[in-house]
């Protein structure tokens, strides 16, 4: 197991055969510690929304790259094609077309070497950690009663990564959730049209940047 790790260290990527029992392997923490060592190495996730953006987004220079769509029968190629440029493929399962949001619907993934799950929703998420899986959530911070619901949502369920919508607003929940979760990394995802905006988002302390335009996506 030590050598995954050091391969996740160096950028790696983890491969179908290695999942089996990996959440008794890895404490919570410590995926978490992984997660945040592949976020640091992307400032920018591209967040694809239909298959002709897949080449741009693997000669990206992070190391993650969201699917946010995605035919049962295709995932499996979407993710050899995303693993061999040495990325990690993450699914957001409340998009993919044809799975539930259950353990089956994981399964599935875990056996097309998918590594990730982000969702609003956290029964595919407690699934996606069963199965040794990052479990990125997913909250859209609209006013201070979204805030306060995000804050207590995460009492309930620690995520290894929370992405906050729309973009812009994550800055507003870093305060009260250092406090709680100091080291929670926190994704910005939506309505971002600049590379300006994902600098600002940066700078205020988001981890990292998720972004549906390609034309962001080699900076």
């Amino acid at each position: 197991m030590a050598n995954h790790l050091e391969r996740r260290r160096n950028g790696g990527v983890l491969t179908q055969d290695h999942f089996a029992g990996l959440e008794r392997q890895m404490p919570a923490q410590q995926r978490q510690h992984q997660l945040s060592l592949l976020l640091d190495q992307t400032r920018i996730i591209p967040a694809v929304r239909a298959p002709q953006f897949l080449s741009q987004s693997v000669k990206s220079p992070g190391k993650i790259v969201y699917f946010l769509f995605g035919e049962p029968e295709d995932i499996g190629e979407m993710s050899h094609l995303v693993l061999t440029a040495g990325k990690v493929p993450v699914v957001n399962i409340d998009l993919a077309a044809g799975l539930a949001r259950d353990e089956a619907a994981i399964s599935f993934l875990v056996h097309r070497q998918v590594q990730g799950i982000a969702s609003t929703h956290p029964e595919p998420l407690r699934a996606a950690r069963n199965f040794g899986l990052f479990a990125i959530k997913r909250t859209f911070l609209l006013d201070s009663v979204a805030l306060d619901s995000a804050l207590r949502s995460l009492d309930q369920f620690e995520p290894d990564a929370l992405e906050v919508l729309p973009a812009m607003s994550a800055p507003r929940i870093l305060d009260k959730l250092r406090q709680r979760y100091p080291d929670l990394p926190v994704i910005a995802g939506g309505l971002i049209k600049t590379l300006r905006e994902i600098e600002e988002l940066v700078q205020a302390g988001i981890t990292s940047v998720s972004a549906s335009d390609y034309r962001l996506w080699i900076a």
